[in-house]
């Protein structure tokens, strides 16, 4: 029988390890990627923080000194402040100051910023004035009378020059430093086609007459601004910041390429997860499907079918357990089949003595006399104690042979039994205080059965002895006794030491079965031991309630 696909047991295994393999690799890469961004994030806030504190004090000094000769001191003391190297070159990369004592005379690595108060980079410049022109606003005016007449616009700064660079314009008498600045501005925009400025306030914005001319005039009092201040500021340098001698090339830096390498890892994870799924999932389901096999098999009546059992684990347990239930199947049918063997033969033979001698008596060739009805009536005799024994086993096999218990004097027994068969070998060793627990008529059913094999078998000239303690009871006889390979068989239905299935020494066959079971419904046990040409011990056991009672 074929399992469909989607209700396989390998279909459904290997789905979960595939789902569970794409969460965790999932979950994985996102928890990388994730903390890999916060780490480098912050890492870049710091270092720009970091940054920005070095280049604004460096702007700082740019702005209020005219060389880098006297730098020296705060370039060490930003080394000490942010943890990391700072050097200051020239525009052609010579070191001016270094803080890590560096004497090459060319810079180490490329540059983080170039210092220069008069264009500032407004990203790291943390006091830099806001990057992008506003549009115009018109003046306010002091009276409503003038509001008429109140047409001026202030045009303001322009970011790029670093606020601390002042020059001549923070001297005590300066009007003449901002007399030759508003000069060079009005030529800038008189060339430009625009009208003059109307003045110039201390924060450096201008006030024109019309909105339409604020980008020319903010860039023209942008470079004029420059031109005045380029002989009060240190000169152009580059900066330097960190220890490394060279850019580091880092693996994860999310970039397209690290991305691409992320996606790889992930998916060759991924892979190697799915291969090993299917391949555990194989290792569970193919003995699975080997052992429903032999399983179909064996529902088929092939009772020869087995599983093999070679693993260890729970799976192998299951294939065990399977070949020993196919095992004791087989046996089971084995015995029943001997058992429909055994009973026909058993029947077969009195019922042909009995239409034998019927037929005979009716073709006169034998007398209907009292001998021939006497053979007639020890057949139905045979063939009644057969078909009773039959009946005890079928009611053990269904747990129905039923027990009245009572307590029972075994020297009064022992004595019926042996009464019974009137033997001058037979006798009886007892004390008369043992009592027992037991129904009477089952156990005197056994005795008798035990008692008959032992007479059997026994010569005139030997003994048979009943004897009981108050656990238990036995029949001990000095006859032929059984083969020690026949001894694991002696309780087997229909089985024979004797094979030539006489009534005089084969007997039905089923006296010792039916012996077991009565013991075994009492909660006893029957146990045989024998030696070949000494004689037999049959013990019957009881284990629940024996007592010795004083009579």
């Amino acid at each position: 029988m074929r399992v469909s696909w989607h209700r396989s047991l390998f279909v459904r295994l290997f789905l979960l390890g595939a789902m569970t393999a794409v969460v965790a690799v999932v979950a994985a890469t996102w928890a990388t990627v994730r903390s890999t961004t916060v780490a480098v994030q912050q890492e870049q806030e710091q270092s720009l923080h970091a940054d920005a504190t070095t280049y604004d004090a460096l702007v700082a000094y740019a702005a209020t000194h005219t060389s880098w000769s006297s730098a020296s001191a705060l370039i060490d003391r930003l080394a000490a402040t942010t943890g990391s190297s700072v050097t200051v070159t020239d525009p052609t990369g010579r070191v001016l100051h270094s803080s890590s004592g560096n004497s090459s005379p060319r810079a180490p690595a490329a540059a983080r910023a170039e210092i220069d108060p008069l264009d500032v980079d407004v990203v790291l410049l943390s006091s830099a004035a806001p990057s992008a022109a506003t549009e115009p606003a018109p003046v306010a005016c002091e009276a409503v009378a003038e509001i008429s007449a109140c047409r001026e616009f202030v045009v303001p700064v322009r970011a790029g020059i670093d606020r601390r660079a002042l020059g001549p314009f923070a001297e005590p008498f300066a009007r003449g430093a901002w007399f030759r600045l508003e000069q060079r501005v009005n030529r800038c925009v008189i060339r430009a086609g625009l009208e003059p400025v109307l003045a110039l306030r201390q924060d450096f914005s201008a006030i024109v007459s019309t909105p339409e001319s604020s980008d020319q005039v903010a860039r023209c009092v942008d470079r004029s601004r420059r031109a005045v201040l380029s002989r009060y500021v240190a000169p152009q340098a580059l900066l330097y910041v960190g220890s490394e001698p060279a850019q580091p090339s880092v693996f994860w830096d999310l970039s397209g390429d690290s991305q691409r390498r992320i996606a790889l890892l992930a998916g060759a994870v991924l892979l190697l997860t799915l291969a090993l799924s299917a391949l555990l999932t194989a290792y569970v389901v193919r003995p699975l499907r080997t052992l429903a096999l032999a399983v179909d098999r064996a529902g088929s009546g092939d009772l020869s079918a087995r599983a093999p059992a070679r693993r260890s684990d729970e799976v192998g347990e299951l294939a065990r357990a399977f070949n020993d239930m196919a095992s004791r199947r087989e046996q089971l049918e084995s015995a029943r089949r001997q058992l429909v063997s055994d009973v026909s033969h058993e029947l077969r033979t009195p019922l042909a003595n009995v239409r034998g001698w019927v037929e005979a008596a009716q073709d006169g060739i034998a007398p209907l006399d009292a001998q021939l009805l006497s053979s007639v009536h020890e057949e139905a005799l045979h063939l009644e104690r057969l078909v009773d024994d039959l009946h005890d086993l079928a009611l053990g096999d269904a747990g129905e042979l039923r027990l009245a218990p009572a307590p029972v004097v075994v020297q009064d027994l022992l004595s019926q039994v042996a009464e019974s068969f009137a033997s001058p070998i037979l006798a009886v060793s007892c004390a008369p205080s043992v009592v027992i627990e037991a129904d009477p008529v089952r156990l005197r059913q056994a005795l008798v059965n035990l008692v008959a094999n032992a007479l059997r078998h026994t010569p005139p000239t030997g003994s048979v002895v009943l004897a009981a303690t108050p656990r238990s009871i036995t029949v001990t006889d000095t006859g032929e006794g059984i083969p020690e390979a026949e001894l694991p068989f002696v309780f087997d239905r229909f089985h024979r030491v004797d094979r030539s299935r006489t009534r005089a020494t084969g007997g039905t066959g089923l006296g010792l079965a039916i012996v077991r079971q009565i013991m075994e419904a009492h909660g006893g046990n029957a146990v045989i031991t024998s030696s070949p040409g000494e004689g037999t011990t049959v013990t019957l056991t009881f284990p629940a309630l024996p007592c010795g009672v004083s009579s």
